[in-house]
This record gives structure tokens, sequence and C-alpha cells, in this order.
């Protein structure tokens, strides 16, 4: 799965939680490296912050929409902006949303849902 978080600490602590539970996460802290990292493999989830220096969460869902591989990616939505939350809630593309601070293993279920979704 693809991390793509900006938050240095958030980002260590939400990888952490992840791996402890088996799955093989790979991080990026910013939007257009993410958008990079997506060249070079196909991940079963994408959690995305919205508000990221370069690419917002927002054009990184749009990016990940427009190629045939990864069309059908769940994405994950994760922020503490209320606007960027209100915009994620009207937008049926993302699988699921999480608003900051949350508990990591929300998060963990959350991928849990989202794995069993697309298996």
């Amino acid at each position: 799965m693809l991390l793509v978080e900006d938050d240095d600490s958030a980002r260590e602590i939400l990888a952490k939680a992840l791996r402890m539970t088996g799955y093989q996460v790979r991080t990026a802290a910013d939007g257009l490296a993410g958008l990079r990292m997506l060249e070079a493999f196909e991940p079963d989830v994408v959690i995305v912050d919205l508000v990221l220096p370069v690419a917002s969460g927002f054009e990184v869902l749009d990016e990940l929409r427009a190629v045939e591989r990864t069309h059908h990616t769940p994405v994950i939505a994760i922020s503490g902006s209320e606007s960027g939350l209100k915009r994620a809630r009207s937008n049926p593309e993302f699988f699921g949303i999480l608003e900051k601070p949350f508990d990591p293993q929300s998060l963990v279920r959350m991928v849990d849902r989202a794995h069993r979704h697309v298996n």
C-alpha cells in the first residue's frame, strides 16, 4: 500500500501501525512523490492526506482514477482540514475518510475493510 502524508511523525506512526499488522507500506511525503511512486508499483490501497505540498490528496485521487490499472484502487483520505474533509465527504470516490487526530488502529480497521472490498 501507499501512504502519502507530509507530517513526518504522523507518517512514521501510521506506517508502523500498519506494518505491525502485517501490511507492506511504502511512504511518500508529498503528493508528487506519491504520484511518482505509483509509476513503479500498483498499491492495493492508497492512504492520502488531503492537504499536501506539491499535489493535494484530491489531485492524487484524480490521477489514480485516470489510470486504468489504479482506477478501482481504494483510496482512504485523512485530514485535519475542515474544508478538505467537507469536500472529501461529498466525493464518492474515496473509500473512507478519517479526521485527524485519529487512533492509528482506526486506520488499520479501515484498511482491513478496503482489503476485503477488493479481494
